[in-house]
C-alpha cells in the first residue's frame, strides 16, 4: 500500500471532516425534499425515514470516512434522478385546475399578421365563482405601441409582488403576460414544492379586465401599473419575444422554479432590450421593489422632477377601479 505523507494525510482528514461532511450534510437535506416530494409522492415516513439514516450515515462517517462516501453515492443517485425529471413525464396524465388548462401560441402569418390563441378572458363574480373563456387575437406587430409594468402585492407584501407586462395596441387593445405555475387539480402553490418541480411553468396571455381585474376588485391585491419608457420599435422586439416564448413553452413545457423561473421572468425581456449590458440586482429577486430599480433606470415614464414615491402613489390603480364602463381607460387615469 502507498503510504502517505502525514501532512497530506491530515489535511485530507481536516477536508473530510470539515468541508464534505457539512456539505453531505446539506446535500442530504436537500435531497429529503426530493424524497417527499418526487421520490414518495409526500409520504412522511418515506421523508423521516431518508433523514434518519442520512444521519446515521454521517454520523458513522465522523469516524469512518467510508461511510461518507456512501451517503455520497446515495445523495447523487437522488439529484440523478431529480435531474432527468422532464414536465411530459411528470405532468403526463394530470388534469390542470380551470384557469391554466389552455396554453397560449401565437400564429405568425406569410402575410405579416400575427395571431395569438388562447387568450384568456374570464368572467369573475367572486375569485372561485366564474365563466371560463378564451379569445383569438389578430394583430399586425408594426401595431403595438406602448409596454406597461405591473406589479400586483398580496396580504400588505411589499419585498414580494407578481410581476406582469401589458402591450398597448394603436386601436386600444391590450394584451396582458402573466407567467404563471401551472397547478394540477387539488394542489397549491407554494414555495418549497415550486424549487422541487411540482409545477409547470405557464405563460398566460389574457385581458387586461382579467388578469387585472381578478386582483383589484375580487382578491383585493394592490397592483401598480407603470408605463415604461419603451420606444415603439423595443415594444415590437420585447413583444416577438413574449410570442416566440409562449410557442416554446407550448411545444416545450418547462419546469416553474420559486427562485430561478418564476413571475418575474416576464421582466427579463424588457431589460434585456433596454439596456443589453444589465447587471442583475436583488431587486429582481425581491421583486416587489422591481418598480423602483426601473424607475432608478430611468425605464419609467414620469413627471418631470417626480420622486419614485410619488409615482407609485399616483400609479396605485385600485384607486381608479371603480370606473368600470372602460376597465383599461380607468386604471390608466392621471398618467
Amino acid at each position: 500500500s502507498i503510504k502517505m505523507n502525514p501532512v497530506i494525510k491530515r489535511l485530507y482528514s481536516l477536508i473530510l471532516r470539515f468541508l464534505l461532511l457539512p456539505f453531505c450534510g446539506v446535500f442530504a437535506v436537500w435531497c429529503a425534499g426530493v424524497v417527499y416530494y418526487n421520490l414518495s409522492n409526500q409520504n412522511i415516513l418515506l421523508f423521516w425515514g431518508w433523514l434518519v439514516l442520512a444521519a446515521g450515515i454521517l454520523i458513522a462517517g465522523y469516524r469512518y470516512r467510508k461511510f461518507t462516501f456512501l451517503l455520497l453515492c446515495l445523495e447523487l443517485l437522488i439529484a440523478t434522478y431529480f435531474l432527468l425529471l422532464t414536465p411530459q413525464k411528470s405532468f403526463a396524465n394530470v388534469k390542470w385546475q380551470t384557469p391554466w388548462t389552455e396554453k397560449p401560441f401565437a400564429v405568425f402569418h406569410k402575410n405579416g399578421l400575427v395571431t395569438v390563441h388562447n387568450i384568456r378572458d374570464f368572467y369573475y363574480r367572486t375569485t372561485d365563482d366564474y365563466d371560463a373563456h378564451y379569445t383569438n387575437m389578430t394583430f399586425k406587430p408594426e401595431d403595438v405601441r406602448t409596454v406597461d409594468v405591473a406589479l400586483s402585492h398580496w396580504d400588505g407584501l411589499q419585498p414580494i409582488a407578481h410581476t406582469m407586462l401589458s402591450f398597448g395596441f394603436a386601436d386600444g387593445r391590450y394584451l396582458v403576460v402573466s407567467m404563471e405555475t401551472r397547478l394540477p387539480v387539488g394542489a397549491e402553490q407554494g414555495f418549497l414544492p415550486g424549487i422541487y418541480k411540482q409545477y409547470e411553468l405557464l405563460m398566460v396571455l389574457g385581458t387586461e379586465n382579467d388578469l387585472f381585474k381578478l386582483r383589484t376588485n375580487h382578491r383585493k391585491e394592490e397592483l401598480y401599473l407603470y408605463r415604461t419608457n419603451a420606444s415603439e420599435e423595443q415594444v415590437r422586439r420585447i413583444l416577438l419575444g413574449v410570442l416566440h416564448g409562449a410557442n416554446q413553452l407550448q411545444s416545450h413545457p418547462r419546469y416553474y422554479n420559486s427562485l430561478t423561473r418564476n413571475c418575474t421572468t416576464s421582466l427579463s425581456p424588457i431589460l434585456r432590450v433596454l439596456d443589453p449590458g444589465f447587471v442583475n440586482d436583488f431587486r429582481l429577486l425581491l421583486n416587489g421593489y422591481s418598480d423602483e430599480l426601473l424607475f432608478e433606470l430611468g425605464y419609467l415614464f414620469h413627471r418631470r422632477g417626480e420622486t419614485f414615491d410619488q409615482l407609485k402613489a399616483r400609479r396605485n390603480i385600485n384607486q381608479y377601479t371603480e370606473k368600470e364602463s372602460d376597465y383599461s381607460r380607468a386604471i390608466r387615469t392621471a398618467y
